[in-house]
């Protein structure tokens, strides 16, 4: 998946105390390598073995037919190891064993290549997941620094936070009342 929430020990560093945009940039520093480095690369052939899947439910397939369909899930399982990280490429590789013959059978490969299938949609759909709560973490930490902005502001003698009643200025010269 994309990054995780790396570690906010270095939130309390001289450069982020009392900033929350400089804690952000030190925490995003800190990230540790994405679970994908290429996910474009991640649909694509999880979309080309979707096609793969749908063909074999359509028809029978002869050997050579299986010789090369054994072929793309092996070919396909080397290009993910390439961008994978260390722990998906061990899960990956865990249920990836169920070919060990030469030729495995059709149905094996039918097996082989929805389990694959299924395993790279919920990959796609756990970097769905992620993507979607780092944006909603960035839309807090962003109406937050507004409303510290506003705040600094109101305290510099800036104009009032919205619904805030406005501030009543007292005349320059005092009004005697003769003129």
């Amino acid at each position: 998946m994309f990054a995780s929430v790396g570690d906010m020990s270095d939130a309390n560093s001289p450069a982020a105390a009392g900033d929350p945009a400089a804690a952000a940039v030190v925490a995003a520093a800190r990230q540790p390598e994405p679970d994908v480095t290429d996910p474009a690369k991640l649909i694509r052939l999880g979309t080309m073995l979707q096609a793969v899947l749908t063909e074999l439910h359509e028809q029978e397939t002869d050997q050579a037919g299986l010789v090369r369909l054994a072929q793309i899930h092996t070919e396909t399982v080397e290009e993910l190891q390439t961008i994978l990280s260390e722990d998906l490429r061990d899960e990956l590789m865990e249920f990836n064993d169920c070919c060990g013959s030469e030729t495995p059978s059709e149905s094996e490969l039918r097996v082989a290549h929805a389990q694959l299938v299924g395993w790279i949609q919920g990959l796609l759909r756990g970097m769905q997941a992620t993507a979607t709560a780092q944006a909603q973490m960035m839309q807090q930490q962003m109406m937050l620094m507004q409303a510290q902005a506003q705040q600094r502001a109101l305290g510099q003698g800036g104009a009032p936070a919205p619904g805030a009643p406005p501030a009543v200025k007292a005349p320059s010269t005092p009004d005697s009342g003769y003129l």
